[in-house]
């Protein structure tokens, strides 16, 4: 019985995401006559605060630039899918399942690169993802999740076919993993931070993936035309954030919002900070040439994966997809 509720809750959540993006679609949708303000959907992620943080500034306040708030990072792509955010945080097999999707998303600024940040946390004992063969997994589907734990189980010579996958979304991985039909959850900060301190044991983190699990900012192409005065100030206020280390300002202004939104204390946030590499505006113009920058090289081979996995059906080019203009221009 309660195998089949929890079945019913899964059935039920594309519903729930579908609801959510159009309740948000009647708060945002402008009328007559007005221009609807630039609409960026998020979910949560230590990596996205400075630009959150951005719009407690006069002048973006000034540029009605709105960040709608979401739970999990489905949510965030099925807003912009869907058309009512005009751009979203998102990694980058969720940018090339966007592609796929005909969203048209172009790649503006790389917030981060996981370092640690995204995991697949077991219980203690478990010592490896080959513990998990035949065990109950918590995850997020068509998500960065889910590109994590298909890269760890092919690395040990394993298929989904080899565990047991219950759909969860992010937030609710913290809870689940308390849940003793679960074996192990894949989860990303602040939600992995918590539980690792909680004793969580790390089999597989995105150490592992070098940079596929990038987070980028993404614009849909009519976007970019409409609001690129927003989008140049979104880009140049991230990279302000942006310290020669790598790190995001972890001791930045309004850090005490940060914390509570996060849900993490002083301590964890700078752990948390650096989990994730945030490439300064030099190491984006490298990253993001659409000829000859790694994130190119890195997008075809995901691809390919992508398409024996049958996770996304047609073939397209990778250099429309990244869009360095306006990190060009954030230059000093």
């Amino acid at each position: 019985m309660k195998e089949m509720k929890k079945n019913a809750i899964y059935q039920l959540l594309p519903t729930f995401i579908l609801g959510g993006v159009l309740c948000i679609a009647g708060v945002f949708w402008p009328s007559f006559g007005d221009k609807k303000s630039f609409t960026v959907a998020v979910n949560i992620w230590p990596g996205m605060e400075a630009m959150l943080m951005a719009t407690q500034s006069r002048k973006l306040q000034n540029e009605k630039i709105n960040f709608v708030e979401m739970s999990w990072s489905s949510a965030a792509t099925g807003a912009f899918r869907l058309r009512v955010a005009d751009a979203a945080i998102v990694t980058l097999d969720e940018l090339l399942r966007l592609e796929d999707d005909g969203a048209r998303p172009r790649a503006v600024l790389v917030l981060g690169i996981s370092a640690g940040s995204d995991t697949i946390l077991g219980h203690p004992g478990q010592k490896s993802i080959s513990d998990l063969r035949g065990k109950r997994v918590g995850v997020e589907l068509k998500s960065s999740g889910e590109h994590l734990l298909l890269h760890a189980l092919k690395k040990n010579g394993m298929s989904m076919k080899d565990i047991q996958v219950v759909p969860l979304n992010q937030a609710e991985t913290e809870t689940a993993y308390d849940d003793t039909d679960l074996d192990a959850v894949v989860t990303a900060d602040p939600w992995s931070l918590r539980l690792r301190d909680k004793g969580a044991v790390v089999l597989y983190d995105s150490r592992e993936v070098g940079l596929e699990l990038s987070r980028v900012l993404v614009v849909s192409e009519d976007a970019l035309k409409t609001y690129s005065k927003e989008v140049q100030t979104l880009v140049s206020s991230h990279l302000k954030h942006v310290l020669k280390s790598g790190e995001i300002d972890a001791g930045a202004e309004g850090l005490d919002v940060m914390l509570r939104r996060e849900n993490l204390t002083p301590g964890q946030w700078d752990r948390a900070v650096k989990l994730i590499h945030a490439p300064d505006a030099e190491e984006n113009l490298r990253l993001m040439n659409p000829v000859s920058g790694e994130l190119a090289k890195c997008l075809k081979t995901m691809a390919a994966d992508m398409r024996r996995e049958n996770l996304i059906t047609h073939r397209f080019k990778m250099e429309p997809l990244l869009n360095p203009t306006f990190v060009e221009r954030s230059r000093p």
